[in-house]
Order: C-alpha cells, then sequence, then structure tokens
C-alpha cells in the first residue's frame, strides 16, 4: 500500500474512532437522563438540548449511511483503490452533523469522554495537513491555518443552562451560536479535505468573536467563560497572524512579477 494511503487508513479509523466514542458518550448521557427520570421536556432548555441530541444523531446515522458507504469498505479492506474512492469530506460532513448533540450539556454528560473524541479528530485533521505538506505552496500558511482551525473549534460555545433572568433568550442564543459555528468548523474542515492550505475567511471570524462577545458579555453576571474567552481571542490573534502572513505573500508574488 502507498504511504499516502497508509495515511488516509489512519485518519478513517481515527474518524471512526470519534465517531464510535461521541455517540457511546452521548447515548449514555440520555440513557441515564431517562434512567433517573430527568424530564426530556420538562423545561424549554431540556427540551431544546435533548431535541438537538436526537436530530443531530438521526442525520448522522441517515447521512452516514447514504453518502460514506465507501467509508465502510475501508473498515475490512487494505488496498490503495478503497482507500483512494474514500471521500473524507463526506465524513467531515457527517462529523459535523454529530458534533451537533456534543455542543448541548444533557444531564450526566461526560466532558472528559467527550474530549477524548475530539482529540481523535483533531489528529485526523492533522494527518491531513501530512498529506498536504509536499504539494501547498505555502507550508507555514497550512500550519497556521491548521493551528486556527483547532483554536476555532475549541470557541464554539456548548449550550448550558443559565440562571439569569433573561435565561431563555440568553439560551436560545447560545443555541443559535453553537450551530451556527458548527457550521462555520465544518465548512473549514471540508475546505482542508478539498487540499486548501488558506482557510482564514474574514467573515468567519467576524461572526464568532461578535456571537462570543456576545455571549460572555450576556453571561458576565453569572460566571466568565474563560475557556470560550481565551480561545475565540486566540482564533482571532491566529486570524491575524495568517492575514499578516497572506499579505507578505502578496507582496512577495508582486515584487517577483515586477522583477
Amino acid at each position: 500500500m502507498k504511504k499516502e494511503n497508509k495515511i488516509r487508513v489512519a485518519m478513517l479509523w481515527l474518524f471512526f474512532g470519534y465517531f464510535a466514542i461521541l455517540l457511546c458518550e452521548r447515548i449514555l448521557s440520555v440513557s441515564l437522563s431517562i434512567a433517573h427520570g430527568v424530564p426530556l421536556y420538562g423545561t424549554p432548555f431540556h427540551g431544546f438540548v435533548y431535541t438537538m441530541t436526537f436530530v443531530s444523531f438521526a442525520s448522522f446515522f441517515f447521512y452516514l449511511g447514504l453518502r460514506c458507504r465507501d467509508a465502510f469498505k475501508g473498515l475490512v479492506r487494505y488496498d490503495d483503490a478503497t482507500y483512494k474512492a474514500i471521500d473524507f469530506r463526506r465524513l467531515s460532513f457527517a462529523a459535523g452533523l454529530l458534533l451537533l448533540s456534543g455542543m448541548v450539556h444533557t444531564e450526566y454528560t461526560i466532558p472528559g469522554i467527550q474530549f477524548a473524541s475530539y482529540g481523535l479528530y483533531i489528529v485526523a485533521l492533522l494527518l491531513q495537513v501530512v498529506l498536504l505538506w509536499t504539494k501547498v505552496s505555502h507550508k507555514p500558511l497550512l500550519l497556521l491555518s491548521f493551528l486556527y482551525l483547532v483554536a476555532f473549534s475549541m470557541a464554539i460555545p456548548v449550550v448550558y443552562p443559565s440562571a439569569l433572568s433573561y435565561a431563555p433568550v440568553f439560551e436560545a442564543l447560545e443555541g443559535v451560536s453553537a450551530v451556527l459555528l458548527v457550521m462555520i468548523f465544518t465548512r473549514m474542515v471540508i475546505a482542508l479535505y478539498e487540499g486548501k492550505e488558506d482557510l482564514f475567511d474574514w467573515p468567519f471570524i467576524v461572526l464568532a468573536v461578535v456571537l462570543d462577545a456576545a455571549l460572555i458579555a450576556l453571561r458576565f453576571q453569572e460566571e466568565i467563560t474563560w475557556f470560550v474567552l481565551i480561545f475565540v481571542s486566540l482564533s482571532a490573534l491566529l486570524f491575524l497572524a495568517g492575514a499578516i502572513l497572506k499579505a507578505s505573500l502578496r507582496k512577495a508574488n508582486a515584487k517577483n512579477v515586477n522583477s
């Protein structure tokens, strides 16, 4: 088997490891909620997070079965033709659908298991960077894009219950923000699997900063969401570094053309 396809084997198993671990944690959370008598639709918040979880499950399984059948072949057949046919863009979309269930805090959530699954996903993205390393024109830009992608993923807010006087409005805004930012993150992951080295699109980072800043400000009375604050700030700094690098590359290219 070619070296490139050996890396694809590892990526495929990392994707399915992410699927398996996150699914197990989410199913366990829902099962324990039911077993302990948690009213799944007892409050608007519970209704939203459990519905989001169920919709995420249904859309994930439907899409995985419909559009990712070639990936299942790769779990049992180890040949170059099989792995060349696997479309990791579709697996990335499936991963985004499942990620939606991980962005809502159902009862009996186990954050450590969730982070373990996300770790596998990030390693899969890193392996795609390895595959692209010898093919791209600007390696530092690709590396910065990967770091930005990881930081951006960590800046997506998890929907938690709130005791604020305007909790329903805040929780609704947090839910919408989580869905939008998961969609943007998934689009960037797909772009990486399309072979793009530049993931720095300014509308995405502007939306992330605005939404996260609004959520942090609205929840300030209750708590400071340091995790989101740190990673949205890091995302903005990495975006700025990427913009500076892109400007310097354009300047160098223009100089080469004129010389």
